[in-house]
């Protein structure tokens, strides 16, 4: 005797359940000509009738009611078997990302969002405290992250994909006229060695005046809001300004690309997947201008 089909074994559970072939069909969203047939097919291989006819519903014989607990329980094996194979599929594990806190601010919220969703089993620990490129890049070589989301740089020695560009923006007191405002003092961000801005402007005919060089956004701008000299920063790294600090666009677009490094070789299923979801993420940011080389 041929074996009944899963299909054939959910019409006659819903029929029998629901009382008629119509709603069985509405709540298998299949027409009801599908699920007479499946009916129809199961009782001819089992060679007796199961559900008995009367008006438009259908009620079960004694064959049937014998017969409805077990194809009950064959269906709700199959769906356990169908949830055990998710489990067993399913991303797990920790993936940790090192990042700028500016990266890591405007990145990751909805790529974690979408992770949670399509993946809780996946843990990722973040640590955003990292205020210089060579920080992640060492975090990420060490061993101490998967993945770090940093500014990008010609012949880096990590696995780089970009996920855009980030423009840099004139930030300065809302007293100094524009046009005076080369003259006074700049306030660098980062290692006073590391020359990418200056040079970039320089290579226009714009040249700086050094001044102060400060690791984080909020202490150059509360230096601006004293009227200490001028900064460029990128555009993400921007938190709400002092009320007498204004932004100016620079002018030529000077970027700097970001993205993500990863170590060479093979990534586990966890960190592509990561690497992604952020790739997907990414697409909203501003991809404008040239970046600093």
């Amino acid at each position: 005797m041929p074996e009944p089909t899963l299909a054939q074994l959910r019409a006659f559970t819903a029929a029998a359940r629901k009382g008629s072939v119509s709603a069985a069909a509405v709540h298998l969203n299949l027409t009801q000509s599908a699920v007479s047939h499946a009916l129809r097919q199961l009782e001819g291989q089992l060679g007796l009738r199961l559900l008995e006819r009367h008006g438009r519903g259908v009620a079960l014989n004694d064959a049937g009611r014998r017969l409805l607990p077990l194809a009950e329980q064959v269906l709700a094996q199959v769906e356990l078997f169908g949830r055990a194979a998710d489990a067993a599929t399913a991303l797990s594990g920790v993936v940790r990302i090192a990042s700028f806190p500016s990266l890591a601010r405007h990145l990751l919220p909805p790529s974690l969002t979408r992770l949670a969703r399509d993946h809780p089993a996946l843990r990722l620990e973040l640590d955003d405290s990292h205020l210089e490129r060579s920080a992640v890049i060492q975090a990420v070589q060490a061993g101490q992250a998967e993945i770090g989301l940093t500014q990008l740089l010609p012949g880096m020695s990590l696995v780089a994909h970009t996920l855009g560009e980030d423009p840099y923006e004139l930030i300065a007191p809302r007293a100094w006229p524009l046009p005076d405002l080369w003259a006074r003092p700049y306030i660098h961000l980062g290692d006073p060695r590391d020359l990418r801005v200056p040079d970039a402007l320089a290579r226009r005919g714009l040249h700086l005046r050094p001044g102060l060089s400060l690791s984080t956004e909020t202490a150059i701008l509360a230096m601006v809001a004293g009227e200490l000299g001028f900064a460029i920063l990128p555009r993400m790294t921007l938190p709400d300004l002092p009320e007498n600090v204004v932004r100016h666009p620079l002018p030529w677009a000077v970027t700097r690309s970001y993205g993500t490094v990863v170590r060479h070789g093979p990534l586990s299923p966890a960190v592509r997947v990561v690497l992604a979801v952020l790739q997907s993420a990414s697409g909203s940011q501003p991809t404008a201008g040239k970046g600093l080389e």
